[in-house]
């Protein structure tokens, strides 16, 4: 079978969380970038609901960040990155739940794109949203910080998991 197709653009969070657990597990992979027809035809056929990622492996496609990386776990070698253990596996998935939606849509949406996104773009920001979601990440984060304070390697413990690659506490190492 041929190697997986990641689509999306290079700065997106959750196509690199995609692009890591790749890298982690050494598969090699095509990266194909879709900035320039985001929202036409050719990117609606992959998701309907014009986002990224999306990766396609020979006649199989799949889109949805957490749908795309536990493919990439359990269909290709190397080592697991989703804990056996239930209570664990449970732990793992509450955390990348917290991350998409507690963490990202204020970080990304309404600070990163107020701050930076929409002024590259000639966008005027509105602060105002940026206030408003500031506090919601600094409480994200002292929760994260407070897990985190108990010493562990990772954030379940001396094992890596897809949540780290979620929180970008995972190691980086190129493909």
């Amino acid at each position: 079978m041929s190697d997986p197709v990641v689509y999306g653009f290079p700065r997106s969070t959750f196509v690199n969380i995609v692009r890591l657990v790749l890298m982690h597990k050494d598969i090699p992979y095509v990266f194909h970038d879709l900035e320039s027809v985001m929202g036409k035809s050719e990117h609606l056929a992959l998701h309907p609901f014009n986002r990224v990622p999306i990766l396609k492996h020979g006649d199989f496609t799949v889109y949805e960040t957490s749908a795309i990386v536990s493919y990439i776990d359990e269909a290709f070698e190397g080592s697991r990155l989703t804990p056996p253990e239930v209570r664990t596996r449970a732990r793992m998935n509450q955390w990348i739940s917290v991350v998409n939606s507690y963490l990202y849509p204020y970080m990304i949406f309404h600070v990163t794109h107020e701050r930076l996104v929409f002024p590259e773009l000639g966008i005027a920001s509105d602060e105002k949203v940026v206030a408003h979601a500031l506090p919601k990440v600094e409480l994200g984060l002292s929760v994260i910080e407070r897990e985190l304070a108990h010493g562990k390697d990772y954030l379940l413990g001396s094992e890596l998991t897809l949540a780290d690659y979620y929180l970008r506490r995972a190691p980086l190492r190129s493909a």
